[in-house]
């Protein structure tokens, strides 16, 4: 029994020590599109305009924010922006251009809604919110 304890003591140390998340440790500008959906909230560093096609969830970020937020870290339980639209069959997109100060992680099982996205980042202070074009859906 005392060494199955060790064991199980051992494996989850080695656990937790690969699930660490790694990223930036000092805050910093971020500047990109952000395309806000619910249950999705892609964020496309250094972009300037709309992707033509939905960016690979694990090739973007995951922009913990919500665009109905007065500060970073209020909860927002639903908005007028996490509707979804019947006539066009999907959660409307809504495209921002973004400047914040924020940090990046990076979660080896992934980060966001269902840790589909290959990072995340959150933002410590929004410095620029403006839309970025009407609200839209990929593929309709």
């Amino acid at each position: 029994m005392k060494r199955f304890l060790t064991e199980v003591l051992v494996f989850g140390i080695a656990l937790s020590a690969c699930s660490r998340n790694v990223g930036d440790t000092a805050p910093r500008e971020f500047t990109g599109v952000w395309l806000y959906e619910f249950e999705g909230s892609t964020f496309i560093e250094g972009a300037t305009r709309i992707p033509s096609k939905r960016p690979a969830y694990m090739k973007a970020a995951w922009l913990d924010y919500h665009p109905d937020q007065q500060r970073p870290g209020q909860f927002v339980e639903l908005s007028d922006k996490d509707s979804y639209d019947e006539r066009r069959r999907c959660y409307l997109i809504y495209p921002f251009i973004v400047t914040f100060i924020g940090r990046r992680t990076i979660n080896p099982h992934g980060s966001g809604h269902m840790g589909l996205w290959a990072s995340e980042v959150k933002p410590d202070r929004m410095t620029s919110s403006k839309p970025l074009g009407r609200p839209f859906c990929y593929g309709s």
